[in-house]
């Protein structure tokens, strides 16, 4: 038995290395994000990573619905709506279905070109000249800001790319228009009604 000290060259011992923690992304849906996900509330679990609340018993729909209504979603998308959305909703005529939201690559696009627009020390942002990109890049970027730092937030303790975690709250962004669209018809066809 050769001792440890011999000259013979030792096997050099491989140990696994661990991956890089920024390289792995935990906490995204475990297949491909599609256009119309948002449209399923238990889809839209599982993409928002509320999906292990679900498997606690509580359906997709109560889970992303709670979401929404927390600190994580409501303030910057009721900035959307009351600032952009109701405005061109307002000058829509009887019986025209609600415009599609900008595309995510072109948000995503403005928001890379001039962050500085849409971010301010002091959480003011001067909104003169903002279109309908600008509107959707600064409720992007608060939500990005409210679920990195809220301890309710989707990406607290993980570590997705900021591509995935755009995607993801894009869809929520999308379930918020539907949901607001649904509720602005039905108040409008009560105050017919009632008118």
């Amino acid at each position: 038995m050769p001792s440890p000290t011999g000259t013979e060259p030792q096997a050099e011992e491989v140990s696994p290395q661990p991956p890089d923690p920024t390289k792995v992304e935990r906490g995204g849906p475990k297949r491909a994000i599609k256009h119309k996900d948002y449209k399923a509330f238990d889809r839209l679990a599982h993409i928002l990573g509320l999906d292990t609340k679900a498997d606690l018993g509580l359906s997709g729909r109560v889970c992303v619905k709670a979401w929404m209504a927390s600190d994580s979603f409501k303030p910057a998308y009721d900035e959307l709506v009351r600032d952009w959305i109701d405005s061109r909703w307002d000058k829509a005529v009887d019986g025209m279905t609600r415009k599609r939201a900008p595309k995510l690559n072109k948000i995503a696009d403005a928001i890379s070109k001039a962050p500085e627009r849409y971010m301010s020390p002091t959480g003011v942002i001067n909104k003169e000249g903002f279109g309908e990109i600008d509107h959707y890049a600064l409720c992007l970027v608060r939500l990005r800001t409210a679920n990195d730092s809220n301890p309710n937030g989707l990406f607290v303790g993980k570590t997705c790319s900021q591509e995935q975690k755009d995607k993801m709250l894009w869809q929520a962004m999308m379930r918020g228009g539907a949901e607001a669209w649904r509720v602005r018809k039905r108040r409008n066809r009560l105050s017919a009604v009632n008118g």
